[in-house]
């Protein structure tokens, strides 16, 4: 490529010399005839006059060629009749002499009556000759005025020697500066081209220096830029196909636990129900435990898959299309009346000062969902005597901070950043026993998620736990 540039300049270049000395030969030719047309027409205008002085032709010539011959003999002065026949000649004997009535200039001049130019090759002399034919009103003769043009070839020689010596002296200085300039010009190049081959093979942090004139600079900032958003968007790409892959292996994992979760309830069921089928229970008292443990496999199941359901739907929105006002403070105080019939068969006592409003918006449902699952698991986990404190208050940026504590067992450290997974369950027998999903703090987390918040838990084993929630639905904060 660099060649090829550096030839088409030389090329453009030369071309340029070419058309200019072209030029320059023919205006200097055109000049130096006129020029030479000039000197005729006064040296002609001259030997007239002389000859209406009655001065012979011989002294007229003398005094003429004397006067406009640059060198001795430059000139050549011919006078003839109209009968072509020469009645003097400067250089030979006229009596001598041809007729010259076939000559172009002479027989031109005699059928214009006026002056006539001819430039031809003149064999006496061997060399180029301009003429001048004048006819002389006075006389009735032609006077011819000739010149060799010795000196105008020899000048369009030495220009055109000039021409070709400029041209091939060109060449050289052209090449050797353009073999710098090449060079020069073509190292960032080279860098541009190693660096688009290091980005096709996926080197996407590979950048060029700014070197070279403008042009080649501003090539460089695009492609550095190009990079720079190359790479970013790759790495955007990486981390979506990463989150991607973390989302096809958490269905994956949520698609076996519920097959488990499932499978747990489904076999109880059949077992009982083989059992009431295949043989015979008389007493009464004990198919009635058997239909109890169906029904409660059943509310199991049956809750587990309300919860799946209930977790797909929030998953699947960004905006809650169930957004409504209403005071929060009224609502906590209903969940909490709601729950104290739970709490009571396990003595456990639910403290909640309703304090001041809290108005928000948002689904109702959602938020009474938070409160219960929050509720039942502290009522589920806590001590016998023990107590659960419910507490709403408003943040900075529009957010209400839900939180309840409790004095139960408390969660192992080891267990809290996984606490709010899907089926994840700190004791799996105890949770069962107790009818929990192992979805219920994961659907706590996904509705502060659709309302732009967060969840956290704070918990010492033997002393209890603290779970919050933060919900960006305050109504009248900005």
């Amino acid at each position: 490529m660099i060649k090829k540039i550096q030839a088409f300049l030389i090329v453009i270049v030369l071309l340029s010399i070419l058309v200019t000395g072209v030029s320059g030969v023919y205006f200097l030719s055109d000049y130096s005839e006129n020029t030479n047309r000039q000197l005729l027409v006064s040296a002609g205008r001259f030997f007239s006059e002389e000859m209406k002085d009655r001065i012979s032709f011989e002294n007229a010539a003398t005094d003429c060629i004397e006067i406009f011959s640059r060198s001795s003999g430059d000139l050549r002065i011919t006078v003839i009749d109209h009968n072509g026949r020469v009645l003097f000649d400067s250089a030979e004997d006229a009596t001598r002499m041809d007729n010259h009535s076939d000559r172009k200039e002479v027989s031109a001049a005699f059928l214009s009556k006026g002056t006539v130019f001819e430039k031809r090759y003149s064999r006496t002399i061997g060399t180029d000759m301009l003429y001048m034919a004048d006819f002389d009103e006075t006389t009735g003769t032609v006077v011819r005025i000739s010149m060799p043009l010795v000196e105008y070839v020899r000048g369009v020689r030495n220009i055109q020697i000039a021409f070709i010596a400029v041209m091939i002296a060109a060449v050289f200085i052209l090449s050797f500066f353009g073999y710098l300039y090449s060079k020069k010009l073509a190292r960032p190049l080279r860098e541009l081209k190693n660096a688009a081959q290091s980005l096709s093979i996926s080197e996407y942090k590979t950048r060029i220096t700014s070197e070279g004139p403008d042009e080649i600079r501003a090539l460089t900032k695009a492609f550095n830029e190009m990079a720079d958003r190359l790479e970013h968007d790759m790495s955007e790409l990486e981390e979506k196909n990463k989150r991607l892959s973390e989302l096809q292996d958490l269905k994956t994992e949520f698609a076996a636990n519920v097959s488990h979760e499932l499978k747990t309830p489904l076999t109880s069921i059949r077992g009982f129900i083989d059992t009431l089928r295949n043989s015979e229970v008389s007493d009464p008292e004990v198919r009635q435990r058997f239909l109890e443990i169906i029904d409660i496999e059943a509310q199991r199941l049956n809750q587990l898959i309300n919860d799946v359901l209930q977790l797909s739907e929030i998953e699947r929105l960004d905006n809650d299309p169930e957004k409504e006002k209403f005071n929060l403070s009224d609502l906590i105080d209903e969940t909490v009346r709601m729950e104290r019939e739970k709490a009571f068969e396990k003595n456990v006592e639910i403290i909640y000062d309703t304090g001041e409003d809290l108005p928000v918006k948002a689904g109702r449902f959602r938020v009474r969902q938070v409160l219960i699952n929050l509720l039942d698991n502290a009522i589920n986990y806590n001590r016998e005597g023990g107590r659960i404190w419910v507490r709403a208050v408003r943040e900075p940026d529009r957010v209400i901070a839900i939180s309840v504590k409790d004095t139960g067992e408390g969660i192992a450290e080891e267990h809290l950043p996984r606490i709010f997974e899907r089926f994840y369950r700190v004791d799996k027998s105890h949770s069962r026993e107790l009818g929990g999903t192992g979805l219920g703090l994961s659907i706590v987390k996904h509705i502060a998620i659709l309302y732009e918040g967060s969840t956290s838990v704070e918990s010492k084993p033997g002393i209890g736990s603290t779970f919050t929630v933060r919900l960006r639905i305050a109504d009248d904060l900005v």
